[in-house]
């Protein structure tokens, strides 16, 4: 018993007192949520000494959960599987676990919960960097461990914020351990002394102290080199470990201690720290601490120049060291040796049949391979030749196509100016200057189609239309037929979906043509300098079409309760066409606002 230390196994057998209680209450109780709670209860309470049996009672926890539909506890059971993987090593299942367990935490509206798995998030992270200190390890865990402060923060909950706040100084004090990343030391310390400060202001996880005290050690320690004032940290640390006994947490911090006073040139002190390490050690059993701690008695009576017993502890651990090296390779030779006789087993009886079929059939396989190989060879020339023929047939005939369809649309070009030029000429004969005007709009429409379909036989596209050079054309062609000049006309047209099908294109053309030609005859009365701004810009899951100008404004009521206008009529079949919903605002001037859902685009 260790009475200089203030500590007894007492806490040890307390807890195995919890876990026979808890498998007692477990046996007779029923499938239901207390049986979950009580499973993960228990896994809970082996987490310093059997991480299988975390995984035993996790399990049956996260089953029986799924079949009750109790979220919270599979919760419960998915974030103790995570721990369980992350202490073997398997990275990528522990996160796969966390974030499925903080997806029903969220859901649940448990965000407590889910701050303490972005906490464990973050420290596997910290697991990951391990001696090569990855730079994306580091920030994805910081990122993490500073998305749970933030989330405790909002929750008003100190623990958590505390535990945050020591996960994020771990992680940057692993950054300043690259070279030229030093100054992450300062942001290491800053974020101990501010948990630190939370600790003793509130009161509330005291127990998380001594952790904090033994990582701002190292801070002194590594950056700083003041052992004198790492020591002192130590030693709260130790007191802190040993009032809650906790054998684990002290063991580092005697190994530790030990250590601070060999900088500090007290080897005396170092010994005694050095045997407080070994007898731990002891009571922990656990061969990587024995070995720990005989290293730290190796030292410290080297430190002393009692250079026997240094030896004498040196060759302890060198044997145990050798020990574990060898029990470790001894299990992984059996396990690879028995491995390699089943499978040479089973090869050299698969080989026996093998052998055997090979015998009756070998002849047969033979001739039966050349045969086939001579059809396959035939048929492959064939093919060759075969596909050659066709892939010349269909060039030409792609070659023929495209030539007749930019003739297409050359010749249906052609004709849509020759019925321009006859409404032209029909404007001469016709007195009544409606009529006039009726036939010059007329006019107009048949030209906004013809500027389609010069556009496609002039380009490679044969069904698709530039809308940037199309719109263009047709904004300047009537800006001119409507007497304005263009120097003294503020013209803006952006398009940002450039190639448009022509099903689509020419509607929209024709519904521009219309509001450019209404802007045109009646928006710019007593204006100075007209403008108008077209625009056609693509949305996630939509085309807009805007037409502005500067004019006098439209009147809005009689836009809407107009129905005999044969311009309006012509918009409204083209919208509905397109499936497109059709908006009007009047302030400083007109703006119409067509927007097309893209399945219809």
């Amino acid at each position: 018993m260790l009475v200089y230390y203030g500590f007894s196994p007492a806490h040890a057998q307390e807890r195995l007192k919890k876990q026979d209680s808890l498998k007692k209450l477990l046996a007779v109780q029923h499938d239901d949520t207390n049986k979950v709670k009580l499973l993960n209860k228990l896994a809970n309470t082996y987490f310093q000494n059997n991480k299988d049996s975390i995984y035993y009672y996790s399990s049956q926890a996260v089953q029986l959960a799924k079949k009750l539909s109790y979220r919270r506890g599979e919760a419960m059971g998915e974030a103790h599987l995570a721990s369980y993987y992350r202490m073997q090593g398997e990275y990528t299942t522990a996160v796969n676990k966390l974030l499925y367990s903080i997806s029903i935490n969220e859901q649940q509206h448990d965000l407590l919960a889910a701050g303490d798995r972005y906490v464990d998030l973050s420290q596997i992270y910290k697991d990951m960097v391990g001696a090569t200190s990855t730079l994306e390890y580091i920030n994805k865990g910081v990122w993490y461990s500073q998305y749970a402060y933030n989330l405790f923060n909002n929750l008003h909950d100190t623990l958590g914020m505390v535990e945050s706040l020591n996960q994020t100084g771990i992680l940057y004090r692993d950054r300043a351990k690259i070279k030229g990343q030093e100054k992450y030391y300062d942001s290491a310390y800053a974020a101990y002394i501010k948990a630190v400060a939370m600790v003793e202001r509130s009161g509330i996880n005291r127990g998380a102290l001594s952790k904090l005290y033994n990582n701002i050690s190292q801070v002194y320690n590594e950056y700083w080199k003041n052992y004198q004032k790492a020591l002192d940290y130590l030693l709260k640390a130790e007191e802190l470990n040993r009032n809650a006994h906790n054998l684990s947490g002290l063991s580092f911090n005697y190994g530790n201690i030990s250590l601070a006073y060999i900088k500090l040139n007290q080897p005396a002190q170092s010994l005694v720290y050095a045997r407080k390490t070994l007898e731990t050690a002891r009571l922990l059993n656990v061969p990587e601490r024995l070995r720990n701690a005989y290293n730290s008695m190796s030292n410290s009576f080297a430190a002393t120049h009692r250079y026997d017993s240094a030896l004498y502890y040196y060759k302890q651990a060198d044997a145990l060291d050798d020990s574990l090296n060898n029990v470790a390779k001894t299990n992984e030779v059996m396990a690879l040796q028995t491995k390699f006789e089943t499978r040479k087993k089973e090869s050299e009886i698969q080989q026996l049949h093998t052998d055997s079929l090979v015998k009756n059939r070998q002849i047969v396989f033979l001739v039966s391979a050349l045969v086939i190989f001579a059809l396959l060879a035939v048929c492959m020339v064939w093919l060759y030749y075969r596909i050659r023929k066709q892939r010349e047939q269909i060039t030409g005939q792609s070659k023929k196509l495209e030539v007749m369809m930019k003739e297409l649309h050359h010749r249906v070009k052609n004709n849509l100016q020759i019925v321009s030029s006859l409404l032209s000429l029909q404007t001469y004969k016709v007195q009544d200057e409606e009529a006039v005007l009726v036939l010059k709009e007329s006019q107009q429409r048949v030209q906004a189609m013809s500027f389609i379909h010069q556009r496609l036989y002039k380009t490679e596209s044969l069904t698709a239309v530039n809308m940037k050079e199309y719109l263009t054309d047709l904004a300047e062609s009537l800006v001119s037929s409507y007497g304005f000049n263009r120097d003294d006309f503020d013209l803006h047209i952006t398009v940002d979906k450039e190639m448009l099908d022509i099903d689509k294109a020419l509607p929209i053309g024709l519904i521009i043509n219309e509001l450019m030609t209404n802007s045109l005859k009646y928006a710019y009365s007593g204006v100075y300098r007209p403008a108008l701004n077209i625009t056609l810009t693509e949305e996630d899951t939509k085309l807009v079409c805007t037409i502005k100008d500067n004019g006098v404004g439209l009147d809005e009521q009689q836009w809407k309760t107009t129905k005999k206008s044969f311009g309006k009529q012509l918009i409204t079949a083209l919208c509905k066409q397109l499936r497109a919903q059709q908006s009007l605002v009047v302030n400083t001037g007109t703006q119409f606002t067509i927007t097309i859902p893209k399945q219809a685009a």
